[in-house]
């Protein structure tokens, strides 16, 4: 699991946006846009394995969201079917008692939390602490700039991604700004985002001086005469 776990947040260093799909169509729109991590968010275990193996041969992730794929129970049986049947990289749940047993099967585990109201949001984030999960998305995914600090404080949180609702660059770039290592979205027009390193110190001007002059002194323009320091 380090290996894959190691992988999936590598990827996401680069390229934060997951997409979200539905049908094995929506696989190969992804890999073409180079979304590096796919969630499978629907389709039956017989059109899974499609897909699987569709990111698999060009090298991305695919993780299966346990409540929503048909043909399979909800359950740790379940877990162990999609893991060596499947060859899935990670699970998506709502199921806090699910997690333990795909990390015993070396999977890549997503805890999601609905924040319907402030209740859910108290009730819900002990429990993800005491699942500890290897991420845990916030849906929908526009209210984490809003309990952003409010998730900082506890400070015992998994990486956080969001998901739901998010369709615009501007809602992409306050999520992240936010916190997320990730974000899910079936919108296809962020799907080729990519997070650029933040820039680094401002480098130090060069001195300009003609040939054999000592350090330090600046060379006098033609036009301008000779520099003033600012």
């Amino acid at each position: 699991m380090t290996n894959q776990r190691a992988r999936f947040f590598e990827s996401l260093k680069t390229r934060p946006v997951i997409a979200g799909l539905r049908d094995v169509a929506g696989v190969e729109a992804a890999i073409q846009h180079g979304v590096g991590v796919l969630f499978i968010l629907g389709e039956d275990i017989f059109a899974l394995q499609e897909s699987v193996a569709k990111a698999h041969a060009k090298g991305r992730l695919i993780l299966a969201h346990m409540d929503l794929i048909k043909g399979v129970g909800r359950d740790e049986a379940g877990v162990r079917f999609l893991s060596k049947h499947m060859g899935i990289d990670g699970i998506m749940t709502t199921r806090a008692n699910l997690v333990s047993p795909a990390k015993r099967e070396g999977l890549i585990t997503v805890q999601r939390l609905f924040i319907l109201d402030s209740e859910s949001l108290v009730a819900g984030l002990p429990t993800a602490e005491k699942a500890a999960p290897d991420a845990l998305e916030l849906l929908p995914g526009l209210i984490l700039p809003t309990i952003a600090q409010q998730l900082r404080e506890r400070g015992t949180l998994p990486p956080l991604i969001a998901g739901g609702l998010i369709r615009t660059r501007a809602q992409l770039d306050a999520i992240l700004g936010a916190g997320a290592v990730g974000l899910s979205t079936s919108e296809t027009s962020l799907w080729g985002y990519t997070r650029t390193e933040s820039p680094g110190p401002p480098t130090a001007p060069r001195e300009s001086r003609t040939p054999g002059s000592p350090p330090g002194t600046r060379q006098t323009g033609s036009a301008g005469g000779e520099r003033k320091p600012r």
